[in-house]
């Protein structure tokens, strides 16, 4: 991965970041900052990741198209649904491990950012969490491994 990626990733994660926290924007608006920092945290985690798994990335936020049509939206700190468990992961995975493996990576950014994400679904309801600096490590460190091996 070219630097310039590597720093528009973060640059991405940031912003929608700092958006998000300190500018809520309204409910059916924070996608717009939401998904491109998912699609870079997805980039960053896998650099030659193909599109079925940069799709996999943006998957587990299909929930949103019917809550959208809804006359009540849900918050910010409403508790993520069922899918975005390890359970929904499985059936993509017996289609396609790529966008199953971008499915993952959704999961990571979630687990640092709002309620967590309910992984271990119907077993249990409660969201495992990340804390946002760690996940914020995790992601510089994962840009300097991809200029690192850029070209390896």
């Amino acid at each position: 991965m070219r630097r310039s990626t590597a720093l528009a990733c973060l640059a991405a994660i940031c912003v929608a970041d700092y958006v998000i926290q300190r500018r809520p924007p309204r409910w059916i608006l924070v996608g717009f900052f939401d998904h491109p920092a998912h699609v870079a945290t997805a980039m960053l985690i896998h650099p030659k990741g193909k599109a079925a798994y940069l799709a996999g990335s943006l998957l587990p936020d299909i929930d949103h198209i019917p809550v959208a049509l809804r006359p009540v939206k849900p918050s910010l700190d409403d508790a993520r649904p069922a899918s975005h468990c390890l359970l929904a992961v499985a059936p993509v995975a017996a289609f396609n491990r790529s966008a199953a493996a971008g499915m993952l990576a959704h999961f990571a950014r979630d687990a640092a950012v709002g309620t967590g994400v309910p992984l271990l679904w119907p077993a249990t309801r409660r969201s495992l969490r990340m804390p946002y600096p760690v996940y914020l490590a995790g992601c510089l460190l994962l840009a300097r491994r991809a200029t690192l091996t850029d070209g390896l």
